[in-house]
Parts: structure tokens; C-alpha cells; sequence
């Protein structure tokens, strides 16, 4: 060996994710062991969120409520992922017998327990990939329809050959109705300019938590802002014009 260093693990969140003008995010806002690769997708996780809004405000479609959300959505987030790898990694590295035992015993034998059984491996998959993440405190997310909240991930209801998340890939604002469009939400929702998409009923649906002819108003992040068991137009335009929202003009529709 012609070189070596010692790695020293840190376990820190910033006080504050912006002052005025300044942002941070990623390894900036946070650091933390490397338990679990939760570095990496944190830092994107940050860029994603931070990055719509600051877009939406710059181009004038959207009040500068939207990026005072950013600190308030990932900030939590970024806590609770400190504290958790600093419980995991901690024993994990410790010396003596108890570390020992924790590496060689402990740690692979809950593992193969924990990933023989489906809810468990589920629960692990929903962790690691971050999925679970929800921003209900947020200003930006409003109501509940079926068990889906504002703030939610939308989640994912594949039918018939359609999935629900291939229109997610305009990065931008957008309606979805599982089962039927009234028409006179589709004209309010084309009046303002905003993409509606519907999809069939379907068991995956119902087996997501969505409810049946309910109206989910997706960020362009793919989180659920606005959630609203009735296709009211009168509760989009007031959601929309509290964080003064406007939409392309660019109608794409099925």
C-alpha cells in the first residue's frame, strides 16, 4: 500500500435551506454516512423540487410562495434521514465484540429476514428509493380524495396497457381523472390552459388509494398539489389563483 486516509463520517443539516437569494441543497444542505445510498438521491430529490419553481417563477408562472416551499418540503426530510443512517451506521462500525457482532451476525441475518417477505421488502424498496417521501405540511398541497393527499408522490395505476405515469414526462402541471371527465371540468381546465388526462377505472387504481372520478392536480415534479374528491372547477381556480399559477397554452388531452 503506497497511500492510505483515514474517512471521518459527518451527521449534519444545515440550520436554514435558503436566505433570500440563496439556495442550498444537496451535499451543501446535508451530509451523512453512506448507509443505504441516500446521499445521492437526496441531492437530486433537492434539485428536482428546487428546480420546477425556481423555473415557474422566472418565467412568470408562478407567485415566490413556490419557492419559499423548497426549505419547508426537504428540509424535514433531510433531519430525518441524518438522525436514521447515524443510528444505523454508528453500531455498524462500532469495535469490540458488540461491532463484531453486529457486521459478521446482526446486520446479515436481518437482512435475509427482511427480504424474504413481501411487505417487508416492499416497506425497504419504498425507503431506499424514497417513494414514500410526502410534503402534506407544505403550502403547495391541498385536500384528500380516496387515501391520496395533497402532497403525495401520485402513485403509480397502470391499466389496460396505459400507465398514469407517461404523461409525467412534460415535468409539468397537469390534471388526471381516474374514470370519468365532466365536461364542465374539461372546459374549465382548457380555459386554463391546463393538460387534463383521464384514465379508465381500474382495479390498480382502486388498489393505489385513488378514488373514482376524483380530480388529482399534479405538480411537475409528480407530487399530487391538489386532491379533490368532486371535478370542481370553482376549487382549481382558487388553488390556482392563490399561488398565482398560469399554465402554456399548449392543450394536450386524452
Amino acid at each position: 500500500m503506497n497511500w492510505f486516509s483515514r474517512y471521518r463520517v459527518h451527521h449534519r443539516v444545515a440550520e436554514r435551506f435558503r436566505a433570500g437569494r440563496a439556495f442550498l441543497l444537496g451535499d451543501a444542505g446535508h451530509i451523512h454516512s453512506p448507509v443505504g445510498g441516500q446521499g445521492m438521491n437526496t441531492g437530486i430529490g433537492d434539485a428536482i423540487n428546487l428546480g420546477w419553481k425556481l423555473a415557474q417563477v422566472l418565467d412568470g408562472r408562478g407567485d415566490t410562495a413556490l419557492l419559499d416551499s423548497y426549505e419547508l418540503e426537504r428540509i424535514g426530510f433531510a433531519r430525518t434521514l441524518v438522525s436514521t443512517t447515524d443510528r444505523a451506521f454508528t453500531p455498524i462500525v462500532a469495535g469490540g465484540i458488540q461491532g463484531e457482532f453486529t457486521r459478521r451476525i446482526l446486520a446479515p441475518l436481518f437482512m435475509t429476514v427482511a427480504t424474504r417477505f413481501l411487505l417487508s421488502r416492499h416497506a425497504i424498496f419504498r425507503l431506499i428509493s424514497q417513494t414514500r417521501i410526502h410534503y402534506a405540511e407544505s403550502p403547495l398541497s391541498e385536500g384528500k380524495a380516496g387515501e391520496v393527499e395533497g402532497g403525495d408522490r401520485l402513485p403509480w395505476a397502470p391499466a389496460g396497457g396505459i400507465d398514469n405515469f407517461e404523461p409525467l414526462r412534460s415535468l409539468d402541471w397537469q390534471m388526471h381523472v381516474y374514470g370519468d371527465i365532466e365536461e364542465t371540468f374539461a372546459a374549465g381546465c382548457r380555459e386554463l390552459s391546463l393538460p387534463i388526462h383521464g384514465f379508465p377505472w381500474s382495479d390498480s387504481a382502486k388498489a393505489a388509494g385513488l378514488s373514482r372520478d376524483a380530480a388529482y392536480l399534479v405538480r411537475p415534479d409528480g407530487h399530487i398539489a391538489l386532491a379533490s374528491a368532486k371535478q370542481s372547477v370553482a376549487k382549481l381556480r382558487s388553488f390556482v389563483d392563490r399561488l398565482s399559477l398560469r399554465f402554456p397554452a399548449r392543450m394536450p388531452a386524452d
